[in-house]
C-alpha cells in the first residue's frame, strides 16, 4: 500500500485545505516543531479509514469553536496495481466515497466495509472506532507514545496474522495429541501443582501418611531406648545409695568445720587487739602535730610584724602616688569639657545648613515629580476616554455568533439550494443583433446572455409575440421555492444587523473585534499609567501639591543664620569631630574615676595596713605569751613519749597477727560447713530419684512398649510403599507432559517460523547474535543476547522502556514482511516512535527503516529533525 497524495479540510487546526503530494515509495520523513500538526495528520489517515462517515463521536475531528465545519480527509493510495481515491466528510455533510481505478465508484457503508475487508480491521457496532477495532493497520501505524506497547495491538491483529501463517489455535486445539496432553495433564496436576510440581492430593496424603508413622517409629524407638537406660541409671543409684548410709561422709565434714571456727575465732582476737593499739597510737600522733601547730602560730606572728611594719610604708608611697595621677586627670577632663562644646557648637551650625539645604532638593524633586504626575494624568484620561469610544464603536459593529452562525447557514443553504435549481432548471441562451432587445419577465435582456428559468415565464419579442417557456423538472417548484424562502430570511437578518451581505457582516465582526482589541490595549495602557485608578492618581497628584507647599512653609521659616553661616566641614566631619571630643571627654572621666577609685583604695590599704601593724604589735608585745610557749613545748614532750609506747604495741600484735591467715581459716569453716550441708542434699536427692524412678521404671514396663513399636514399623512399611508407588506415578506423569508440550512446542514453531524469520532479520540488525521467540499469541517474548557477563535472557516486558520502543518497531516490520509475503497491503506510519532511544541505538534503528523501506512505504513524522540527518531522505514540512 503506497500513499500518492493527502488533502485535509476543517480538521482540528487545519481549518484551511492543506494538501501533502508525492509521497515516495519507501521512507518519508516529516519534522516540524511541536503543535505544527504532525500527529493531526497521522490522526486524519486514521480517520479516514477507522471512522463511519456518519459516526456521531467524531466531534474532535472538528476545528476549535467552529461549530459549523465539516471535517474533510481525502486519500489517494495505491494497492498493488489498483488505485483507490477515498473522500470522507464527517458531522454536517456527512458523505464516504471510494473510487476505484477511475472505473468503479463505492460509497457509503459499502465503501467503508470493502477497505475494512481489503486492509484487515473491523469497525465498531456503534461509537467511535477503538484500538481493539484496528486490525493490522492498528499495529502498523504506530500512534505518538505508543511503540513499546506491543500486546494489546498484537492480540487485536492476532486472527489476521494467523489467517496469513495458516495457522489457528483451534486446529492445534483439536488435534487428538491436544486431547492427550489435557488428559495427562489432569492425571498428573491431580498429584503435582501446576505451577511448582509440589505433591498434591493423594500424593500429598500419602507422603503424609508415612512422614507421620515415621515420625511415631522414631518416637517409640527413643522411649524403648530410654527405658532400657533408666534400667541401668536404677541400679546405679541403688548402689550409691546403700554406700553413703554405710560411710555416712558429712559426720566426718561437721567434725572438720567446728576445727576450723575455733581457729578462726582466735585469730579474729588478735585483729581486735591490733585495731585497739593502732587507734591509740593515731591520737597520740593527732595531739603532737596540734602542739606542733601552735609553736609554729608563735614564730609565724614574730615574723608577721615585720611584714606589718614593710605593709604600711608601701602603702604611704603608694597613697602620695596616686593622689599625683588624681590632679593630673581633673586638668584634662576640664580640657575636654570644654573641647566638647565647641564641637557641639560646630556640629548644630552645620547641621543647620543641612536642614535647609534638604529642604531645597525636597522641593526641587516634589516639583519635578508633580510635573510628571500631570502628564501622566492627561495622557491617563486620554486613554480613559479612548478605551471607552472604542467599546462603544465596537458593541454598535458587534453581530451575535448566532446571529452570524444563521447568516452563514442561510448563505450555505441558498448556495447548495442554487447549484441545484441551476442544475435542474432550463437555461436560454441570447444571442440579439445590436440595438435590439427582447423583455423576460420585468428584465430586459440585449445583446449575448444566458438565463435559468425555473417557473413557467413568458418572453416578450417587440414586433414578433410572445414566447411562453415552461420548465418540465418535477422539483423545480420545490428548488425555487426553498431558494425564495431562504433568499427572503437572509434579507431579513441582513436588513436587521444593517448590512448588506454576508461578508458585510463578517466585516463587521472583525472590525469589533478589532476595536475590542483596541479598547483592551488602551486598558492595558491606562494600567501601566495608573494601576490603581484614575482617582488614586488625581489623589497622589494632590498629595504631591501639598507636599510641595508644606516643604516651601518650612523653608520659609528656617532662621536666615543657618543659611548665611559658612561651615568649614561637612555634616558627616563635624558629627565626627563631636563624636570624637565626647569620646576624650569620656575617656578623661573614666581615667579620672579610676585614679579617684585608686586614690581612695591606696588610703583604704594604708588604713588598713596600720591597723593590722598594731593587731600585730599587741600580740608580740603580750605577757603572757612566754609562759603559753612553754607550757606547749612541755605538752609536745609527753604527747612523743606516748606515741612511741603506743605504736611499739601495735608493731607485737601485728607481728603475731601475720602469723595466722585469718582469710583463709575464715574460708576453710565456710567450705567445710557447705560440703557437710552438699553431702547430705546429694544423699537426699539420690534417695528421691531412686524412689521416683522405680516408680515409673513399673508404670513404663506395663505398657508393651516393644509390641508396639513392631507394629508401627509394620504400617510404616505399607505406607512407604504407597508414597513410592505414587511418586513414580507423578514422575511419570510429569515427564510424559513434559515431551508432549516439547512436541507441541516444537509444532507451533515450525507454524511461526515465517514470522520467526523477518524477525530474525531486523533483530541481528539491531542486536547482532542476538535470538527471539514468538510467543503463542504471536507476540514478541522471551530475547536472548550478549550482555556483559555473558549471554542473557528475558521477557519482552522486562525490557527497559526504550529497549521495548526499539523492538515494538522491530516487530511491526516483522509484522509488515509477513503480510507482505502473503499478498496483504501494508504501510507503516512511526508518530515520535523513538523519543526514548539513545544516540547509538536509534542509528541501529535507521539501518532497520532504510532496510524496511526497501520493501514497504514509510511515514515518519518527528519534532528533532537533526536526530534523523543520515536517514537518506531530506526531511519535509508540514505542506510540502
Amino acid at each position: 500500500m503506497k500513499l500518492r497524495r493527502l488533502r485535509l479540510e476543517h480538521f482540528k487546526r487545519f481549518r484551511d485545505p492543506l494538501t501533502i503530494e508525492g509521497f515516495a515509495d519507501g521512507l518519508n520523513l516529516f519534522a516540524a516543531p511541536n503543535e505544527s500538526g504532525k500527529s493531526t495528520i497521522a490522526e486524519a489517515i486514521r480517520a479516514a479509514f477507522f471512522e463511519r462517515h456518519r459516526s456521531g463521536s467524531v466531534e474532535h475531528l472538528r476545528p476549535w469553536g467552529d461549530s459549523g465545519a465539516s471535517p474533510t480527509v481525502e486519500v489517494v493510495f495505491d494497492i498493488g496495481e489498483k488505485n483507490y481515491r477515498l473522500t470522507k466528510v464527517f458531522l454536517h455533510r456527512k458523505r464516504c466515497d471510494l473510487v476505484i481505478d477511475d472505473r468503479e465508484t463505492l460509497d457509503g457503508n459499502v465503501a467503508e466495509d470493502h477497505l475494512a475487508a481489503l486492509l484487515g480491521f473491523k469497525f465498531p457496532g456503534k461509537g467511535a472506532s477503538a484500538p481493539e477495532h484496528m486490525g493490522i493497520p492498528g499495529l502498523l501505524w504506530i500512534e505518538q507514545g505508543t511503540s513499546h506497547e506491543l500486546s494489546d495491538v498484537v492480540s487485536y491483529a492476532a486472527d489476521h496474522l494467523r489467517q496469513v501463517l495458516g495457522e489457528s489455535l483451534g486446529d492445534l486445539a483439536s488435534s487428538g495429541g491436544d486431547a492427550l496432553l489435557r488428559a495427562v495433564e489432569t492425571d498428573r496436576n491431580e498429584l503435582l501443582t501446576p505451577a511448582g510440581g509440589s505433591p498434591r492430593g493423594d500424593y500429598q496424603a500419602a507422603l503424609n501418611h508415612r512422614d507421620r508413622l515415621a515420625a511415631e517409629v522414631e518416637s517409640l524407638e527413643r522411649d524403648v531406648d530410654t527405658y532400657r537406660h533408666r534400667v541401668d541409671q536404677l541400679a546405679g543409684l541403688r548402689r550409691e545409695h546403700d554406700k553413703a548410709l554405710r560411710d555416712r561422709p558429712w559426720d566426718g565434714l561437721r567434725t572438720e568445720q567446728q576445727r576450723a571456727q575455733k581457729a578462726l575465732e582466735d585469730a579474729r582476737g588478735l585483729e581486735a587487739r591490733l585495731r585497739e593499739a593502732q587507734s591509740s597510737a593515731q591520737q597520740c600522733s593527732a595531739r603532737v602535730a596540734s602542739l606542733q601547730g601552735q609553736l609554729d602560730g608563735f614564730a609565724r606572728e614574730e615574723a608577721a610584724l615585720a611584714k606589718r611594719e614593710e605593709a604600711v610604708v608601701n602603702a604611704k608611697k603608694a597613697q602620695v602616688e596616686k593622689q599625683a595621677d588624681v590632679d593630673v586627670l581633673e586638668r584634662r577632663h576640664r580640657d575636654a569639657v570644654t573641647a566638647e562644646v565647641r564641637a557641639r557648637e560646630q556640629r548644630d551650625r552645620v547641621r543647620a545648613a543641612a536642614v535647609r539645604a534638604e529642604h531645597v532638593r525636597a522641593v526641587t524633586e516634589i516639583e519635578a515629580s508633580l510635573a510628571k504626575l500631570e502628564a501622566k494624568l492627561g495622557q491617563a484620561r486620554a486613554e480613559a476616554a479612548r478605551a471607552t469610544q472604542l467599546q462603544a464603536e465596537a458593541a454598535r459593529l458587534a453581530v451575535t455568533p448566532a446571529d452570524l452562525e444563521a447568516i452563514h447557514r442561510l448563505s450555505d443553504e441558498l448556495r447548495e439550494v442554487t447549484v441545484r435549481l441551476d442544475a435542474a432548471a432550463t437555461a436560454l441562451e441570447f444571442d440579439l443583433a445590436a440595438g435590439r432587445h427582447v423583455r423576460m419577465g420585468s428584465e430586459e435582456v440585449r445583446g449575448r446572455a444566458r438565463l435559468t428559468v425555473v417557473r413557467r415565464t413568458e418572453i416578450d419579442v417587440e414586433g414578433v409575440g410572445r414566447i411562453v417557456v415552461t420548465p418540465g423538472g418535477t422539483d423545480l417548484h420545490t428548488l425555487a421555492s426553498r431558494r425564495d424562502e431562504i433568499t427572503s430570511d437572509l434579507r431579513a437578518r441582513l436588513a436587521r444587523l444593517g448590512v448588506e451581505n454576508v461578508a458585510a457582516a463578517d466585516a463587521r465582526t472583525e472590525q469589533s473585534a478589532l476595536r475590542l482589541q483596541e479598547a483592551r490595549a488602551s486598558r492595558k495602557v491606562l494600567e501601566a499609567l495608573a494601576p490603581q485608578g484614575l482617582d488614586a492618581l488625581e489623589v497622589e497628584r494632590a498629595r504631591s501639591a501639598e507636599r510641595l507647599a508644606e516643604l516651601r512653609s518650612v523653608l520659609g521659616r528656617l532662621p536666615a543664620e543657618a543659611c548665611d553661616a559658612a561651615p568649614l566641614r561637612s555634616p558627616e566631619e563635624a558629627e565626627d569631630a563631636l563624636d570624637g571630643a565626647r569620646a576624650a571627654r569620656e575617656s578623661t572621666v573614666n581615667a579620672l574615676n579610676e585614679a579617684k577609685i585608686a586614690a581612695a583604695r591606696a588610703q583604704s590599704d594604708l588604713t588598713t595596713a596600720l591597723q593590722e601593724l598594731a593587731a600585730a604589735r599587741a600580740d608580740v608585745e603580750n605577757p603572757q605569751r612566754a609562759e603559753r610557749i612553754a607550757e606547749t613545748r612541755k605538752a609536745l614532750q609527753e604527747a612523743r613519749t606516748e606515741e612511741d609506747s603506743a605504736r611499739l604495741l601495735a608493731d607485737s600484735v601485728s607481728a603475731a597477727l601475720r602469723t595466722v591467715n585469718v582469710a583463709l581459716l575464715r574460708q576453710d569453716a565456710e567450705r567445710l560447713t557447705r560440703s557437710a550441708e552438699q553431702a547430705l542434699r546429694e544423699h537426699e536427692h539420690r534417695r528421691d530419684a531412686l524412689s521416683r524412678l522405680e516408680g515409673e521404671l513399673t508404670a513404663q514396663g506395663k505398657l508393651g512398649q516393644e509390641e508396639q513399636l513392631a507394629e508401627l514399623r509394620r504400617d510404616f512399611e505399607t505406607a512407604r510403599r504407597r508414597a513410592g508407588e505414587l511418586a513414580r506415578r507423578a514422575a511419570a506423569l510429569d515427564h510424559l507432559l513434559s515431551l508432549l508440550r516439547e512436541k507441541r512446542a516444537e509444532l507451533a514453531r515450525r507454524l511461526r517460523a515465517p514470522l520467526q524469520k523477518h524477525l530474525d532479520r531486523y533483530l541481528n540488525i539491531l542486536f547482532p547474535g542476538a535470538t527471539i521467540e514468538v510467543a503463542d499469541d504471536l507476540a514478541p517474548g522471551v530475547i536472548t543476547r550478549a550482555g556483559p557477563r555473558g549471554r542473557e535472557s528475558g521477557e519482552f516486558e522486562d525490557l527497559s522502556l526504550g529497549t521495548r520502543e526499539q523492538m515494538g518497531i522491530v516487530a511491526r516490520l516483522a509484522y509488515a514482511d509477513l503480510l507482505q509475503d502473503a499478498g496483504k497491503p501494508t504501510l507503516l506510519i512511526l508518530d515520535d516512535a523513538l523519543v526514548h532511544t539513545d544516540e547509538d541505538r536509534l542509528g541501529q534503528m535507521k539501518r532497520v527503516l532504510y532496510d524496511a523501506a526497501s520493501r514497504h512505504q514509510v511515514l515518519i513524522f518527528t519534532c528533532h529533525p537533526a536526530a534523523w540527518r543520515d536517514l537518506g531522505v531530506a526531511a519535509r514540512t508540514i505542506g510540502t
